[in-house]
């Protein structure tokens, strides 16, 4: 099972508190069911059906990115969530690091470039041969 790091500071931003509670817990949900890349794999259909509710991709787009972009579309059906990898794993990307290595081959399968992760501040080489 996946454990991940989530922030209590969230009960005090606007566009989170100004989401009708359905959109709140489907953020959750997209925090805990994505990748350990942040790639998140949009299926509405199991997340209304285990909550009874009603949502629609467009107005969650909406409410997430509201005011920041939070959510980068790489396909119908493919969502990134963009401060994932900084909040997760730091500001320091190393290729060296086998969870690093595995998230860099992720993005590369979805042509998302390492410097268009935000909040990353360092990207280090990898080892070189002698």
């Amino acid at each position: 099972m996946a454990k991940r790091f989530t922030s209590t500071e969230i009960w005090g931003e606007d566009w989170f508190l100004d989401m009708p509670i359905e959109y709140k817990l489907f953020w959750y949900y997209i925090l805990s069911t994505c990748d350990h890349a942040g790639i998140f794999k949009v299926n509405l259909r199991a997340f209304c059906g285990l909550n009874g509710v009603k949502l629609d991709s467009k107005d969650a787009l909406n409410y997430f990115n509201n005011g920041k972009d939070r959510i980068r579309i790489i396909a119908d059906n493919l969502w990134l969530i963009e401060d994932f990898f900084y909040y997760q794993y730091g500001e320091v990307f190393n290729p060296n690091n086998r969870v690093h290595d595995s998230i860099e081959k992720i993005y590369n399968k979805y042509d998302l470039k390492m410097t268009s992760i935000r909040g990353l501040k360092d990207l280090k080489d990898r080892v070189k041969d002698k």
